[in-house]
């Protein structure tokens, strides 16, 4: 995580030292629905989330950006319910959901102040963990496992002066996985996020 925030500011540094760059905040919605099976059980978590970060932006050339984005997403659990097996040993499962996201993007600008482009995302996990709990033994915390998952996505940005409205689609390499024998994730491999920015510094 340390290596890919230290490359993402160097991106944005490197390529000329006069270009203008722009921070500020960015805040949005969230949506990244995903199946939560536990053994018998399967339940769908597809509620809005909401998201806060921080975005940067440089000119590489005439029409050509880059942009840079690092983003808490507030996201939901979700638990199994009471599990029914032949082998009523596991009561129910617990899941908690943190993410933290980086974004290195390269956008167009055909027209201005609308940019289009690709980019690259780690959604990181933080404690994200599942709780298992039994009848007849202690409960037990599984982690996901890696704690990284990266994603390709394609980004669309309308500018009007200094506030921008961000909207992204985007799609996960690998589906994530939980270190557990009784619980997994499915269904979890594509998103799309919605959020406004206010250029605060650096915007001329």
């Amino acid at each position: 995580m340390k290596r890919l925030l230290f490359i993402s500011i160097f991106f944005l540094y490197y390529f000329d030292v006069s270009s203008q760059v722009v921070i500020g905040p960015e805040m949005g919605i969230y949506y990244r629905p995903y199946g939560f099976r536990v053994v018998s059980n399967y339940v769908i978590q597809n509620k809005v989330e909401y998201y806060a970060g921080i975005i940067g932006e440089v000119k590489l050339m005439t029409g050509l950006f880059a942009q840079t984005r690092i983003s808490y997403i507030f996201r939901n659990g979700a638990e199994s319910g009471l599990v029914r097996t032949f082998n009523p040993d596991l009561k129910d499962v617990i899941l908690s959901n943190k993410e933290m996201t980086l974004n290195v993007d390269v956008l167009y600008e055909p027209v201005k102040n609308s940019k289009i482009g690709l980019g690259l995302g780690m959604i990181h996990k933080l404690n994200s963990q599942v709780q298992e709990n039994f009848y007849n033994t202690n409960s037990i915390i599984k982690y996901f496992s890696p704690g990284a998952y990266y994603n390709i996505s394609v980004v669309l940005n309308q500018n009007w002066g200094r506030i921008g409205l961000s909207a992204r689609y985007f799609y996960l390499f690998k589906s994530e996985n939980i270190d557990s024998l009784n619980a997994r994730i499915m269904d979890d491999k594509s998103g799309f996020s919605l959020g406004f920015n206010y250029m605060l510094f650096g915007y001329k």
